[in-house]
């Protein structure tokens, strides 16, 4: 009996690995021939998701598979190739039958422009990653932060990740986090000391903000601005609790 036992389970496994055999061979044979069915060949990029990054630049990286198999094309590539724009955060690429690439793009979001010391202006995200501009104009409408880098040390792609951008870029995110209504006031941001100063946009007064409590501090202050009289030389120091203390061009 135990034996008969021992050939029924063998007949077992051998049509099970015969099985296995026929379905990887099926599989192969079904994935050889979708690459050489002369119908499925690309004829159209489809490009979704980007606002910043053109069309055109990221289509460039398939310009030269147009014509090609779907299933020939090198899409993992391909994708590595398109990660290398600086703005690109996240990438999808799917084949569509017949004729059809898709791209779904997340891009980087910029939060800040930072300034170099010859005056030109290079939008960061929250990781402090620098991203391309491809336009003559600046298409971000986000504050400036004042820096002592040169240009040549603000490459696309590149992250900041020195003490003062660190410090700004984590106060700009509080604001962002716990006093959002705030983020229209503020055009500048610029270190004087080791200390970050903040220039309000409507009238150019220079705020010191606080450490904790920034959005009841900086609440406080949006009453004194509204119905005192703030000189717009003044410098407003917030880091005092419960206290808006102005000093310097008060009238």
């Amino acid at each position: 009996m135990k034996d008969r036992k021992r050939r029924g389970n063998s007949r077992y496994y051998l049509f099970f690995t015969l099985s296995l055999a026929g379905v990887i061979a099926l599989v192969i044979g079904a994935w050889h021939a979708l690459r050489h069915m002369p119908f499925l060949q690309l004829q159209k990029i489809e490009i979704s998701g980007n606002t910043a990054i053109p069309d055109s630049l990221v289509a460039r990286y398939l310009e030269d598979q147009l014509g090609q198999n779907l299933f020939k094309i090198p899409v993992k590539k391909i994708k590595q190739d398109i990660k290398s724009i600086s703005r690109v955060k996240e990438l999808k690429i799917t084949r569509q039958l017949l004729s059809t690439i898709k791209i779904r793009v997340k891009e980087r979001e910029g939060i800040l422009y930072v300034k170099s010391q010859e005056g030109r202006l290079y939008p960061i995200d929250s990781e402090g990653v620098i991203m391309e501009r491809y336009t003559s104009y600046y298409r971000e409408d986000i504050p400036i932060y004042s820096s002592y880098y040169k240009d040549s040390q603000l490459k696309p792609g590149n992250q900041l990740t020195k003490r003062d951008i660190s410090r700004i870029l984590a106060l700009h995110l509080k604001i962002m986090q716990q006093a959002p209504e705030y983020l229209p006031i503020i055009s500048e941001y610029y270190m004087i000391d080791d200390t970050i100063n903040i220039v309000d946009a409507r009238y150019g007064t220079r705020i010191i903000p606080s450490e904790e409590n920034i959005a009841t501090q900086l609440g406080r202050y949006q009453f004194v601005q509204d119905n005192g009289n703030i000189d717009r030389r003044s410098l407003v120091d917030l880091r005092f609790e419960n206290q808006v203390v102005i000093k310097a061009g008060n009238k």
